[in-house]
């Protein structure tokens, strides 16, 4: 599949700020391609989508490079820190539930690869990545969701249905739900990623599986054009 070909059409069909970002969530060390560096500094996952989006930055990580362990959990490097798991962290730091128990339900529903089954991530610009990914984000305003939506149902039918809490959005929502459901999952974004990578106020981020990328990108570029000038019109 030629991914930089399938980035400049998602671009410009979407008129996206930034690129499409590819996400390999390898699971055997043999896979992780030659010469890749893992980062010096530990980064959460959600800088490192940025990154990739705007700065063209290839990451190459290792559970020990994520610096935000609830979002190396929701990707599969590992299990959930025990102030997550148990909804210590949403409840008494964040005021986010209303009770630990209540808390703790919105981790346990967090999709996500088992815990330990992903070795290393590259994080890419999807028109430089050097693996084949499991998922791709694209991040955009509300019209490049709903222009993505279309294009799952134009062959389909039937509902878009999205699964987000407001809590981790590119972990959780954005990858770790396409990767283990293999449909595209849509988020409204959340909290942390807009105070630690600057995810705007409104963006919102999509995660599609690799295997429907091909379909609902030529899709895209077949009719948004006229679903944009009949909106438009």
């Amino acid at each position: 599949m030629d991914y930089a070909k399938i980035s400049e059409k998602l671009i410009e069909t979407l008129e996206l700020n930034g690129k499409p970002v590819a996400i390999s969530l390898l699971k055997r060390e043999k896979d992780i391609p030659e010469g890749l560096e893992k980062i010096d500094t530990p980064k959460r996952y959600c800088q490192m989508l940025q990154d990739a989006r705007f700065d063209d930055k290839v990451t190459y990580a290792t559970m020990d490079e994520h610096a935000c362990k609830g979002g190396a959990a929701a990707i599969g490097l590992q299990d959930y820190p025990d102030k997550i798991k148990s909804g210590e962290l949403y409840f008494d730091k964040l005021g986010k539930e209303i009770s630990l128990s209540v808390a703790k339900r919105v981790v346990d529903n967090m999709p996500r690869p088992a815990p330990g089954s992903t070795v290393a991530t590259i994080v890419a610009p999807l028109d430089k990545t050097p693996a084949k990914p499991d998922v791709i984000i694209v991040i955009g305003n509300t019209l490049v969701a709903r222009r993505i939506a279309h294009s799952v149902i134009y062959r389909r039918g039937g509902r878009m249905n999205a699964n987000f809490a407001g809590i981790q959005s590119t972990c959780a929502d954005a990858t770790g739900s396409p990767y283990t459901t293999g449909e595209v999952n849509i988020s409204i974004g959340c909290d942390g990623a807009a105070k630690n990578a600057g995810l705007k106020d409104d963006e919102m981020v999509v995660g599609i599986p690799e295997e429907q990328l091909e379909d609902i990108t030529n899709i895209l570029a077949e009719k948004a054009g006229a679903w944009n000038d009949w909106m438009r019109s």
